[in-house]
């Protein structure tokens, strides 16, 4: 083939394109073109998502409670014996007991109300022969009931204690062939610094140092418990 045919046959079909693409542009759309597009069907909220997302994000509330507490822990009674050159043996060592109810509110500060037992010390004493009678050993004991109302206070993890009560002071002393016993009912006062270490939906455990006093019997010691607490019954949750 010559060169000036090959020439031509490219020319040809350059014209030849060139006729196409002007032609495809020159045609009018069809309808399925010209048809709209349909916007995204968006389907608006019912009251059931409504109800479904407050489930998931509940709003905060306040609650208030009626909580029950039961504490229990070694106590240390301070003081002298009655008669210390009779005394040869005196425990101060005893077990503080106490239960109580408190309204938790929904701030800091709680009304409380709590009655314990402690049996604080127990000694024996060696009387002499005299004037009294014939010697012999003593046996003496030191209990003291507690009534207090207070109120506590939450800050953090730190829990403030104080009350203002009575205290039921009980001493007894048996003797060979005799018991004999006195009761005294001083005000008494209390101040406890707690510590909470767990805090799960209604149980809370803390770890307490309080102080006890009767200076109306002379009697003071120092306790360190476990307190335990639990709402029995809830007010306000929604």
């Amino acid at each position: 083939m010559k060169r000036s045919q090959v020439v031509a046959t490219a020319l040809l079909a350059s014209c030849l394109g060139l006729h196409a693409v002007a032609r495809a542009e020159n045609t009018p759309p069809s309808n399925a073109e010209l048809a709209p597009i349909p916007p995204p069907q968006v389907r608006p909220p019912s009251p059931d998502d409504a109800a479904t997302g407050s489930k998931k994000n509940p709003a905060p509330s306040h609650v208030s409670s009626i909580e029950v507490s039961g504490t229990v822990g070694p106590s240390v009674v301070f003081g002298d014996a009655a008669n210390p050159e009779y005394s040869p043996s005196l425990r101060r060592v005893g077990v503080f007991g106490e239960l109580g109810v408190a309204y938790r509110s929904s701030y800091f500060i709680d009304p409380f109300l709590g009655v314990g037992y402690a049996p604080l010390a127990s000694g024996e004493a060696h009387l002499p022969s005299g004037p009294w009678g014939a010697g012999g050993m003593l046996d003496q004991r030191l209990d003291m009931w507690t009534i207090a109302p207070g109120l506590t206070a939450d800050v953090w993890r730190l829990r403030l204690r104080v009350a203002l009560g009575l205290a039921v002071v009980v001493q007894r002393y048996r003797f060979p062939g005799e018991d004999h016993s006195s009761t005294q009912v001083p005000l008494a006062h209390q101040v406890g610094l707690g510590f909470n270490v767990i805090d799960v939906h209604r149980f809370r455990l803390d770890l307490e140092a309080r102080y006890v006093g009767a200076p109306g019997a002379d009697v003071t010691f120092l306790t360190f418990a476990a307190v335990m607490r639990g709402d029995v019954v809830e007010f306000g949750r929604y």
